[in-house]
């Protein structure tokens, strides 16, 4: 499932397309509606929710527009031309999410230029977002994650997560593409007050730049059964945590 990783040079820029079009597009699009943000994966891309009326799909490189029961395809070529589709209009004005009560909007890029989009790695995506909805799911299905939110893929950082546990051990699990501080795909666990839980001296503890720790795409592409390995690895970080408020 997680074979076969993109080189970062090649998966760079389908990434920053899908994260373009997810926070000023899709996340728009979902705001205008409901005056929510959070996406959900699908095969080959992302999308609102299913069950709301209407809605919106990044499929690979095109758009799939929701509306009144019809569905419309539209291919991907530019920010401009995307926000008209879901929009309504010629809206070229992509600072609504500095507006909102959210943290790191996500990137902006000339609204004419072409949005580069590889359909493999749209392909690979697709799947690494997939396998983080699965296992996050069954992490938060475990009794010892208490408090437990649903799996959500957030516009900002382009990544899918969860938060688990209460609050003075409570942590972020999720996977993400890569980003300016990982070039490559990773999965990780952050702590959001590590000063409360007694410090990160535990080897386990491998983030670096943030209180936590990471497991990269590629590390997972050598064990037998990616998804287990991600399960237990998740599950011994959070019980960690756990015991630390004991």
């Amino acid at each position: 499932m997680v074979s076969d990783v993109p080189p970062t040079d090649r998966l760079a820029p389908t990434r920053l397309s899908w994260h373009v079009l997810s926070g000023h597009v899709l996340a728009e699009e979902r705001w205008r509606r409901a005056e929510k943000i959070g996406l959900y994966p699908r095969p080959d891309g992302l999308r609102t929710p299913a069950d709301e009326p209407d809605g919106i799909e990044l499929v690979g490189t095109e758009l799939h527009l929701r509306r009144n029961g019809d569905t419309s395809v539209h291919e991907i070529t530019t920010l401009a031309a995307a926000r008209e589709v879901a929009l309504g209009s010629d809206d070229r004005d992509t600072r609504w999410a500095e507006e909102l009560p959210i943290h790191d909007p996500p990137p902006t890029v000339p609204v004419d230029e072409p949005l580069a989009i590889d359909t493999e790695v749209a392909h690979w995506l697709g799947a690494w977002f997939e396998l983080g909805d699965d296992v996050l799911r069954s992490l938060g299905e475990d009794d010892a994650s208490t408090e437990a939110s649903p799996p959500t893929l957030w516009p900002e950082h382009l990544d899918i997560a969860i938060e688990v546990l209460p609050e003075d051990q409570r942590g972020s699990y999720g996977l993400s593409p890569g980003d300016d501080g990982v070039p490559e795909p990773y999965a990780y666990v952050a702590v959001w007050y590590p000063d409360r839980v007694g410090g990160l001296d535990d080897p386990l503890w491998n983030g670096g730049s943030f209180p936590g720790a990471l497991i990269t795409a590629r590390e997972l592409a050598e064990v037998d059964d990616a998804a287990k390995h991600l399960l237990d690895w998740f599950r011994q970080r959070r019980d960690l945590l756990a015991a630390s408020g004991a």
